[in-house]
């Protein structure tokens, strides 16, 4: 994501709070806008449903995911403090990402 190969149309989200955190600032290291994907509200841990979805369009095998704090110009602490992975081939049926051990992990 934070290399471009991903173009912004394939980035969206539920929801978000201004223009400035839409979803396709939530690149890492992406210093425009706030710098950060922000949902419209705050969410608490026990009601996930705000997201981020990208559209990687072909099958990829997924080895790392990396998270940061929003950036807002070097002022922003705002970060999520966990989330979930889901993941789809037909952008209907959503599955869990599990470990080994099969238990689907909050990151």
């Amino acid at each position: 994501m934070s290399g471009g190969q991903i173009l912004d149309e394939d980035i969206s989200a539920s929801s978000q709070w201004s223009e400035s955190t839409a979803a396709r600032y939530g690149r890492l290291d992406f210093e425009e806008g706030d710098g950060a994907w922000c949902p419209e509200i705050t969410v608490e841990p026990d009601s996930l449903k705000e997201f981020l979805q990208i559209d990687l369009r072909s099958l990829h095998f997924i080895t790392l995911v990396g998270t940061q704090g929003r950036h807002a110009g070097g002022i922003g602490n705002e970060f999520a403090q966990m989330y979930k992975i889901k993941y789809s081939r037909d952008g209907s049926r959503w599955i869990s990402w599990r470990n080994r051990q099969g238990k689907q992990v909050l990151c």
